[in-house]
C-alpha cells in the first residue's frame, strides 16, 4: 500500500498551476463571475435590490459553478490523456492527486473571490464570514466536480455533465426567489443555502446541516467512483 507523501501533493500542485495557465477554458471560469458582478453592481446599482443582489447572485455562481466545472474538466482531461495512469504508476496515489486538485481549485476560487470584498462595504465588513461561505460552497462543488470527472471517459463528456449540473445548482437560487414552488425544493440543495448565507452574511444551523448532508453524499459517491477508477487504472 502506497504511503501518503506531502511532497507528491506539492509536485502535483506545481504541475496543475502550469497546466491551468495553459488552459484558458478552465482559467477563465475563475474570473468571469467576479468581473460580471463588478460591472453589474456598478452600472445597475439601484436595480433588482441594489449592488448586493448582483454580488450575491454571482458570488454564488462563482463558488458553485466554477469549481464544479473546473474539477470535472481537469480530472477527465487527465484520464483522457492517460496522465492519471502515468501518475499512479509513478508512486502518486489517488488520494494525493484528488487532494492536490481540490486544494488548487479551492485556493484559486477563494483568491479570485476576494474581489467581491471591494464591491460592497457590507461584504468587506463581514469579510471572514463571506470567505468562509465561499469556502463551503467551493468544497462541495469541487467534490461534486471530482465525482463527475471520475465518472466521465473524457473531457467532453465531463463538460456535458458538469455544465448542466453547475447551472442548475447556481441558477436555481435566483429562480427560487421568484417562484415559491421552486424554493420549497431548492432549499435542500447546497447552492440555495450558499445563496442564503451570502445574502445574510451569516450561516445558520439548518443551512449548515443541508450543506453537510450534500457533502457527505458526494463524498460517499466519490469513494465508490474512486475505487472503480483505481481498479481500471
Amino acid at each position: 500500500m502506497n504511503s501518503f507523501h506531502f511532497r507528491n501533493i506539492v509536485a502535483l500542485l506545481s504541475k496543475q498551476v502550469k497546466d491551468t495557465c495553459k488552459n484558458l477554458q478552465v482559467l477563465v471560469l475563475f474570473f468571469i463571475f467576479p468581473i460580471i458582478a463588478f460591472v453589474m453592481s456598478n452600472t445597475l446599482p439601484t436595480e433588482a435590490g441594489g449592488a448586493m443582489f448582483f454580488i450575491s447572485l454571482f458570488a454564488t455562481m462563482h463558488c458553485v459553478f466554477a469549481p464544479l466545472v473546473a474539477a470535472a474538466s481537469i480530472i477527465a482531461e487527465e484520464k483522457e490523456k492517460n496522465t492519471l495512469r502515468i501518475l499512479i504508476l509513478s508512486n502518486v496515489t489517488m488520494p494525493e492527486y484528488l487532494i492536490a486538485i481540490g486544494c488548487f481549485i479551492i485556493f484559486l476560487t477563494l483568491l479570485t473571490g476576494c474581489s467581491f470584498l471591494i464591491m460592497d462595504p457590507a461584504i468587506m465588513a463581514h469579510g471572514l464570514s463571506f470567505m468562509g461561505i465561499l469556502f463551503m460552497g467551493c468544497l462541495v462543488s469541487a467534490s461534486f466536480g471530482m465525482c463527475l470527472g471520475l465518472q466521465s471517459r473524457n473531457a467532453s463528456a465531463a463538460n456535458a455533465l458538469a455544465v448542466p449540473f453547475g447551472m442548475i445548482f447556481s441558477f436555481v437560487p435566483m429562480l427560487a426567489s421568484f417562484d415559491e414552488s421552486i424554493a420549497k425544493i431548492s432549499r435542500f440543495t447546497y447552492g440555495q443555502q450558499i445563496s442564503f448565507f451570502i445574502t445574510e452574511l451569516k450561516p445558520d444551523a439548518p443551512g449548515l446541516g443541508v450543506i453537510a448532508v450534500n457533502l457527505i453524499l458526494l463524498l460517499g459517491i466519490g469513494v465508490i467512483l474512486y475505487r472503480r477508477v483505481k481498479t481500471e487504472e
